[in-house]
């Protein structure tokens, strides 16, 4: 799997959304860029807002849930924006986007359903287990309790991150660039992530965003 990102304070210069969005299809295009994919099925995830403290307050609950260190920069910049003259910031001259080999554990919510999936997986062998010694040894009933809230202490339940999320289908990477192309709107801050894999592993995280 891999991804690749763009936000508001990275570019050469202020643009819409719209704008950014065409400045990420054309790194997407670009075939001289190292890492990058082999298939072009894609899950952009995209938050926008008017000024750029809104914007830091959106990206407040994905960057709790599940954090992307690019969201995470973009969020901290939006809140500086809205306390500091902008002389007072760092300023970007245009940073490159580049694709990132990612996996599904690296996003913190897939990573606690896995875990939590293989507690439950654990569990379960050891209730099989723990009931054959409750025949031999009374006394085990006691461990089993203990042990069973334990177990059952984790605990998965997806939540809304709040992002704006689109599974994209294409063939070829003119495919995808074209399509993220045509997403944006007018305002000035935001903020896309763009992940690229199989369907498998993007129906999985956009099932727990």
């Amino acid at each position: 799997m891999h991804n690749i990102v763009l936000c508001y304070h990275q570019t050469a210069a202020p643009c819409s959304m719209q704008a950014g969005a065409q400045l990420l299809a054309l790194a997407i295009k670009d075939a001289s860029r190292t890492d990058k994919p082999t298939g072009f099925n894609g899950l952009l995830l995209s938050v926008s807002a008017n000024d750029p403290a809104a914007l830091a307050s959106k990206l407040k609950t994905i960057n709790e849930y599940c954090p992307i260190p690019e969201f995470i920069s973009c969020a901290q910049y939006g809140q500086s924006q809205g306390a500091l003259e902008q002389t007072q910031l760092v300023t970007y001259d245009g940073q490159s986007i580049e694709w990132q080999i990612n996996t599904l554990q690296n996003l913190a919510p897939i990573r606690e359903q896995l875990i939590t999936d293989e507690l439950a997986t654990v569990n379960s062998s050891g209730q099989q287990l723990i009931t054959t010694i409750d025949d031999v040894l009374t006394q085990t009933v006691e461990l089993k309790t203990a042990r069973d809230e334990r177990l059952n202490q984790a605990q998965f339940t997806a939540q809304s991150s709040g992002v704006d999320m689109q599974l994209i289908t294409a063939g070829s990477a003119m495919q995808l660039a074209d399509s993220v192309a045509s997403k944006g709107n007018e305002h000035n801050y935001w903020a896309m992530c763009l992940f690229v894999g199989e369907p498998s592993e993007l129906n999985h995280i956009e099932e727990v965003l």
